[in-house]
């Protein structure tokens, strides 16, 4: 059985996976806020242990490359690539937003999955579901909130960039526990994704780090 490792740090909320063949072996979930990098590695000891399995048992790392947080998509691919590299595994990169979407495919209505960017700006995409699966129809990008404001009442938002600013559109936005990208989700979508060497996957970012944001403003 192919092992995957599934880490997931693109939000305030870090959360790693352990599946396999036949599903998913166990999931860990911690709103870590900006400590991504004091959570992931305690998170991934904690739960390969529980799970009675060694780090070199996995056999592929799976690694949410964003769009997201800076900080955290910086630590999750960060260690993805470490331990890519350290035990000669290869790695799998899924855009966050596809994460968010994935969940909802069995409703029958077009997504957009929508994560908070800070500075009053959200990342996102529009999905539309064909057969059990969330196609892309609009590409991933950087906006000012009210730009969704005319997606209408047929589509349904996600995430957490999708809860902070609902007042702002006529569009339902999914219950809170779809706010965050899933680790579980993750694995499972990394079985049919392509997998490449450590030195090939790279974040999403779509925007400039907001210290050099900042920086260039003042």
């Amino acid at each position: 059985m192919t092992v995957t490792l599934a880490i997931v740090t693109s939000t305030p909320q870090v959360a790693v996976a352990l599946a396999n063949e036949d599903g998913l072996m166990a999931t860990f979930a911690l709103r870590a806020g900006r400590r991504h990098g004091e959570t992931l590695a305690p998170a991934i000891r904690s739960i390969t242990g529980l799970a009675g399995i060694e780090l070199r048992d996995v056999e592929r790392i799976a690694v949410d490359t964003g769009p997201g947080l800076f900080t955290g998509l910086r630590v999750g691919v960060s260690t993805a690539k470490a331990l890519g590299s350290a035990l000669d595994r290869p790695i799998v990169g899924v855009s966050s937003l596809d994460i968010l979407a994935h969940p909802l495919r069995l409703l029958g209505r077009p997504v957009a999955s929508v994560v908070d960017a800070r500075r009053g700006e959200v990342f996102w995409a529009l999905y539309e579901p064909v057969a059990d699966a969330m196609v892309a129809v609009r590409e991933p990008t950087v906006a000012a909130p009210d730009e969704l404001a005319g997606l209408g009442p047929d589509v349904l938002l996600t995430g957490d960039g999708a809860r902070r600013y609902a007042d702002m559109w006529s569009s339902p936005v999914a219950p809170p526990e779809f706010d965050h990208p899933s680790a579980s989700v993750l694995a499972g979508l990394s079985f049919d994704r392509p997998a490449w060497s450590p030195e090939k996957v790279t974040p999403t970012y779509l925007r400039g780090a907001d210290v050099r944001i900042g920086w260039e403003q003042r």
